[in-house]
């Protein structure tokens, strides 16, 4: 089982500095962080240029990484995770070309999926009351791409006084991986920071294996088969003749 620790640092040092004791405590394996104060000088850590994004792992391998203007991918076992940030100071050209860039580098990810980030986008899909025009480019890709929304409840995940409360965190994952997440919760625990972490699990890749093959091929319990029933149903069937020797077929 992998444990996931999604949030916005929004450039706090306080919230870098707490952020090794949140891992601590929750026992995450892998962490997907939006607008760090900084990078971390750790094995694990893959930031962007811009340090508007970042994926920590800081006790398991990483197999592969990537970057771009506005994620982090990494590949942790069978899944590749990315951490995403976009903007809310972007144009609308910009939101689309940077939004283009991102749909073209998860098609480009083969296998299992998690995508973590703040969007700066609302819908009713995830809690709010209302979906902005954003969001639904937002959602029409993960509709491209075969994405489901991880979100649960309404919990804001946002909270800054005198600029209200939003959901702008959102966490995605193929159809395939979607089964296999726990326990989607935001914490209420205090991060320094105007976001709240979201914590989950996702559950081992061999138990949900053998559970979809045993589910996919099911097979015949001949403990509960009645065999002279079976007998008597098979000496009262005719047997085919079409195409047989005539000292075969009676004839």
């Amino acid at each position: 089982m992998a444990r996931i620790l999604q949030g916005n640092l929004h450039r706090s040092r306080l919230a870098h500095d707490l952020l090794p004791q949140f891992v601590a405590e929750e026992k995450a394996d892998i962490l997907l962080i939006s607008e760090q104060y900084t990078d971390r000088d750790t094995p694990g850590w893959v930031s962007n240029d811009a340090r508007t994004a970042a994926v920590w792992v800081p006790r398991r391998g990483i197999a592969e990484s990537g970057t771009g203007d506005d994620y982090v991918r990494v590949r942790v076992g069978r899944i590749t995770y990315f951490s995403v940030y976009l903007s809310p100071n972007l144009t609308a050209a910009d939101f689309a070309i940077r939004l283009g860039v991102l749909e073209d580098a998860i098609r480009d990810v083969s296998g299992e999926l998690v995508i973590g980030g703040d969007f700066n986008v609302r819908a009713t899909e995830w809690g709010m009351t209302t979906t902005n025009c954003r969001c639904r480019a937002i959602l029409e890709m993960a509709a491209l791409l075969s994405l489901v929304v991880a979100n649960e409840g309404n919990t804001t995940t946002y909270r800054r006084p005198g600029f209200g409360e939003s959901i702008p965190d959102v966490t995605f994952a193929s159809e395939t991986t979607i089964r296999k997440i726990r326990d989607w919760h935001v914490m209420e625990e205090y991060t320094a920071s105007d976001h709240q972490y979201i914590l989950f699990d996702i559950q081992d890749d061999h138990r949900n294996r053998t559970r979809e093959r045993k589910k996919q091929t099911p097979r015949w319990n001949t403990r509960r088969m009645n065999r002279n029933r079976l007998a008597e149903e098979m000496q009262r069937a005719e047997l085919p003749s079409i195409g047989l020797p005539q000292h075969l077929s009676g004839r």
